[in-house]
């Protein structure tokens, strides 16, 4: 019942209302509630979400640019499992309430969180309560006619709350409410204990009654015709305004006015609450800043040998700015993390914006020269910002665990915890769980889910109502299909659940638990906040992202293979970065495997760029980027890099920001420059602008300071062409571009890769498997490239492969430095082998650990026999000391580890499964020599790689395709390597593997398919259109073949896909392992 009353009272609060935090339980997100509460005129809105302090950020910081009251609240869990409503009177009342949370969360063993009585009477200071919706223990007790139990109950909530209790009524038209507010009202008399009204919101509007019950029908898993009274008896739980709240309570407006009397007791505003600052521990007689200072100068003097006014001038700068804004705690913690990591031997490094600051660079915390690249240092930190800095640092991923659990122990788990990532329903998502829930079949499910797939919810609800329910099978005149529609455009960004964010961890001065609740996480030893980085961005929390890195992995264990088997020490933070050998292997995509620049999109703009020198490296990262992409600046930088195109600028005031470049903007720091040389922005409006080019849900924001841009640069006499050409570039960074010093940290990697991969390739592939997954390609591919670049890969071996891939020295060759290696630094001690090490020829040995179906519990198993006797010597002594179970010894014989024990795979599966299928009455080793194998066939070259690939996912013999070549050949279809060597424009076919799937966002639509085959790789490009027809084979096939237009540009070659076919099945059928990227 929706009551439209326009004269009456005109005051009302509402202080019970529930956001999409309550997860499923609310179907309006806290903006959406404040924009409603804002436009009903309610005096002030109350969040009170379960157990949950969520969205009380999005809610305050939403409520203060509307200039609204926003009251932070609860409706907690008690341990008798009745719910309370908790409301925030002051900051120690806040403090008190996460607090609570935490404890509730933190000790909680199954199910709810729950909060004792104990804990209510100790932390009540500050918080006022409601005796909550009828699942609390008083309007319980009462429709139960308990009468004294309620009077109890109150009592003692009226002890623990003194005059900051109240008994809370409602009216949604339903029998059972009534009868327990009539009740509510008597004991109100009866124990001079004031009630006040809530509506119980769920929702914002009337409309969102059919989202909230689908809602809850995935809350409980039922369908909307079988969720019966687990729904809501009517649609009244919405915002309602005043004028609706004083007809319902006409008769009496006592609980109405109560509003008003708790809403101006709730002061506290949490846009006013500002944690400290995180504690670095000092030794007697020092200070936070002269240890910032004495370190900052010891490291000025490895990273800078000769200092010049120049950089004493910035460093001095920097560290004044920080020392002034007491941020010298933080920098110190960031030196202790990453000097923990080093002192450890756990490779990191750190990235992102801090890589503009020098003091972080002569901190040793990031490895790129800001003052020699000339980056922003206000682009890290500036006087105007109301946030902190935000320092990254990559780890070897392995080894992160390690320093996430150094910061708990050195900083206390009271003042440490991760930050969350809240995972909001997206397009496919959205139309999954709600065609489930409204009874569509699995079949219309998936269907339509594909028309939603690389969507936002509300963009996937336009897409079936433009045609994409029809191509489901379905018809759009059905009531249900256009009920489905509107039910995916309302769960538009809802929240479904939480996770961790990949790296984000939070510090904090006070107890961590008193600012926000902290909750166990799922992996042991960890625990996690309710707020996302964003939220801690705005409170200002220190936030420190601890991030794993497969690559930097892979450079740790790479450069101590090169030590053990060269005797070289290589510091890659003192490379040659100007090495013709690596550049040309840039230029040629010879990226396989190397950070950051082995992606599809990578390898076809490297050979554009041509890669010459470092600052190549930076621009070619951050030119493939969403960014860059959306604002059409990729292919005007081409043409001027290839010189079809004069450099030119818009405006000559952009000339200084844009040089390096050639004319166009790549970086953030780019944006930031522009907007105040262009468009008059203040340094603080500049650095407002970084903020929304940086955060996630920053379009609208984004579109909004282009107006402003807009504005200052026709001011400046900027031609409109000018203004909208540089508005639309700017605007398409909120869709994700790269700062130069994000740029300049990754290059770094980059080259480093590049060179070990150059010199030292055996290492290079032993490192990279072992720090699987990671990385753009499966094990199979790397391995193919492997032997592509010369390297001798030795299949698994029970005899000789440990759990991770290592080296063997097969041959001690003649000579020095044949293996080309540079930039090395050579131990010259007495007695120095490196000559003779630097001759071994190498050998890779493939790991068990790629052995299907080999999990944890067998590695350490085989771990541990190999540390206590060595390899196996037999197969006799495999099944006497391996301790393996059945499925693991013959999947090891099917992949061929018997083979140097016992050779013919098929000879030692039937070895092994004669073994365990007649277990003999004496030892086993008694009998071996009485049992011999039979005579079985050897398995053909094909048919060992099909069970090389069943077995491992990748295999050291002929490429599948190398079967089809003399079919392919008398098909007219043409080999990966032939396609460089064709003419462009060229109708023709290709066949090969699929290794990888990429459909970007940015694409339009279009996917893009790697195929391999024993010569190479080969791109194809595929419209929608095409796509579309040929969907079902392009995702499922593995082998196939493309015929399509041939496009030949600067050595990339593409293959614009009109046609797919799979190709006849060889015997046994092998799959090449895809990686798909969407």
């Amino acid at each position: 019942m929706y009551i439209v009353v326009t004269a009456g009272y005109q005051r009302y609060a509402e202080l019970h209302c529930h956001s999409s935090f309550s997860f499923l339980d609310g179907a309006s997100n806290p903006e959406e509630l404040v924009i409603r509460a804002k436009e009903l005129g309610l005096a002030a809105l109350a969040i009170t979400d379960h157990d949950d302090f969520g969205g009380i950020v999005r809610f305050a910081y939403s409520a203060r640019e509307l200039e609204f009251p926003a009251i932070i609240g609860c409706e907690i869990t008690i341990e008798d499992d009745s719910h309370l409503i908790l409301l925030v009177e002051s900051e120690q009342g806040y403090r008190n309430l996460s607090y609570l949370l935490t404890q509730a969360r933190m000790q909680k063993a199954r199910g709810k969180p729950r909060v004792s009585y104990q804990h209510l009477q100790e932390r009540s200071e500050g918080l006022i309560a409601l005796s909550g919706c009828p699942h609390g223990r008083i309007p319980s007790a009462l429709f139960l006619d308990r009468i004294e139990e309620a009077k109890d109950i109150a009592g003692q909530l009226k002890d623990i709350f003194q005059d900051r209790f109240y008994l809370e009524v409602w009216n949604h038209f339903l029998n059972q409410e009534s009868v327990i507010a009539k009740k509510l009202l008597e004991l109100s008399e009866a124990l001079s204990i004031p009630w006040v009204v809530t509506n119980n919101v769920h929702y914002a509007s009337p409309e969102g009654r059919m989202v909230h019950d689908v809602l809850t029908c995935i809350k409980h898993d039922v369908t909307l015709a079988n969720a019966g009274r687990r729904l809501r008896a009517n649609g009244s739980f919405y915002l309602k305004s005043p004028a609706e709240m004083a007809y319902l309570w006409r008769h009496d407006l006592t609980g109405v006015k109560n509003t008003l009397r708790i809403a101006e007791r709730c002061q506290f505003r949490l846009g006013a609450f500002k944690p400290p600052l995180p504690y670095y521990e000092l030794e007697p007689g020092t200070t936070h800043n002269g240890i910032l200072e004495k370190l900052v100068w010891e490291g000025a003097k490895v990273r800078y040998p000769d200092l010049t006014e120049k950089h004493l001038k910035q460093i001095n700068y920097e560290l004044s700015m920080i020392t002034n804004l007491g941020l010298a705690p933080y920098f110190l913690i960031m030196w202790d993390i990453v000097n923990f990591a080093r002192r450890n031997g756990i490779a990191v490094q750190g990235r992102g914006s801090a890589a503009n600051s020098a003091v972080c660079y002569c901190l040793m915390i990031t490895a790129v020269d800001p003052i020699g690249m000339d980056l922003l240092f206000e682009r890290f930190l500036s006087a105007g910002r109301n946030e902190p800095p935000d320092i990254d640092v990559d780890i070897a991923h392995q080894e992160r665990e390690k320093v996430i659990q150094y910061v708990y122990e050195k900083y206390g788990r009271e003042h440490a915890a991760m930050v969350c990532e809240v995972i909001t329903y997206r397009g496919r998502s959205a139309v999954r769980d709600a065609a489930r829930v409204l009874g569509f079949s699995q079949e219309q499910a998936d269907s339509l889910s594909v028309e939603a797939r690389h969507m936002e919810a509300h963009e996937a609800a336009l897409n079936l109502r433009a045609g994409g329910a029809e191509r489901a099978g379905l018809d759009l005149k059905d009531k249900r299909v256009l009920q489905l529609i509107r039910v995916v455009a309302g769960l538009h960004q809802l929240p479904r659940h939480r996770s961790i964010h990949v790296g984000g961890f939070v510090l904090c001065g006070t107890a961590l638990g008193e600012v926000v609740p902290i909750e166990p996480a799922a992996m042991d030893a960890r625990t996690v906040i309710q707020w996302d980085k964003d939220d801690i961005d705005l409170m200002g929390l220190i936030k420190i992202d601890l991030l794993g890195l497969g690559m930097l992995t892979l450079l740790q264990e790479g450069l101590k293979h090169v030590h053990k088997y060269r005797g070289l020490d290589i510091d890659i933070g003192r490379l040659d970065m100007s090495d013709p050998a690596i550049y040309e292997m840039l230029t040629k995509a010879d990226t396989v495997g190397v950070f950051q620049v082995e992606s599809r999109a990578q390898m076809n703009i490297l050979p554009r760029i041509k890669p010459k020198c470092f600052y190549d490296i930076i621009v070619s990262i951050a030119i493939v980027r969403p960014g860059p992409i959306q604002g059409n600046i990729v292919h005007p930088y081409l043409r001027r890099r290839r010189g079809d195109e004069q450099v030119t600028y818009l405006h000559p005031t952009l000339e200084p920001i844009l040089k390096r470049t050639l004319g166009v903007p790549l970086f953030q720091e780019q944006g930031m420059k522009l907007a105040v040389v262009a468009a008059g922005f203040t340094a603080a409006q500049a650095d407002h602008l970084r903020r929304v080019m940086s955060h996630k849900r920053s379009l609208e924001r984004m579109a909004a300071l282009c107006d402003d841009l807009a504005e200052g640069m026709k001011k400046n006499n900027f031609s409109p062409e000018a203004i909208e050409t540089i508005t639309h570039q700017l605007r398409a960074f909120a869709n994700y571009g790269f700062p130069e010093s994000h740029a300049a940290s990754f290059s770094l990697l980059v080259y480093a890769s590049a060179y070990l991969k150059r010199y030292f390739p055996t290492e290079f592939y032993c490192a990279i498997l072992n720090a699987q997954p990671m990385g753009f390609y499966s094990p199979a591919t790397l391995i193919r490239d492997a032997i592509n670049h010369g390297v001798e890969v030795l299949t698994v071996d029970l005899a000789k492969s440990d759990w991770d891939c290592t080296i063997e020295v097969i041959e001690q060759k003649e000579g020095f430095g044949a293996f080309g290696f540079a930039n090395a630094n050579k131990k010259k001690d007495k007695g120095d082998t490196t000559a003779e090490k630097k001759t071994q020829k190498l050998a890779l040995r493939i790991g068990l650990r790629f052995v299907h179906g080999l999990g944890n519990k067998s590695m350490q198993t085989l771990k541990s026999v190999f540390a206590a006797g060595g390899k196996f010597t037999s197969l006799e002594d495999v099944l006497q000391r391996s301790g393996l179970g059945p499925s693991d010894l013959k999947q090891l014989a099917r992949a061929g580890a018997f083979e140097s024990l016992y050779p013919g795979r098929r000879k030692a599966l039937w070895e092994v499964l004669s073994r365990l299928n007649n277990p003999p009455a004496t030892p086993l080793l008694d009998l071996l020599e009485k049992k011999p194998a039979e005579d079985v066939p050897p398995m053909s070259s094909l048919e060992e790689i099909v069970a090389d690939f069943r077995t491992l996912g990748l295999s050291t013999g002929a490429h599948p395709m190398s079967f089809y070549r003399e079919w392919a050949q008398n098909s007219g279809i043409k080999s990966c390597h032939d396609l460089s060597e064709s003419e462009h424009g060229k109708v023709m076919s290709v066949a090969g593997g699929v290794i990888c799937r990429q459909r970007p966002e940015t694409a339009k639509g279009f996917v893009f398919i790697t195929l391999e085959d024993e010569t190479g790789v080969a791109n194809i490009i595929v419209n929608p259109k095409v796509f579309a027809e040929f969907r079902h084979l392009i995702m499922r096939t593995s082998f196939m073949s493309v015929r399509g237009k041939l496009q030949l540009e600067e050595g990339v070659a593409n293959i614009l896909a009109e046609k797919f076919e799979r190709l006849p099945p060889l015997p046994g059928n092998p799959v090449l392992p895809a990686r798909d990227f969407h």
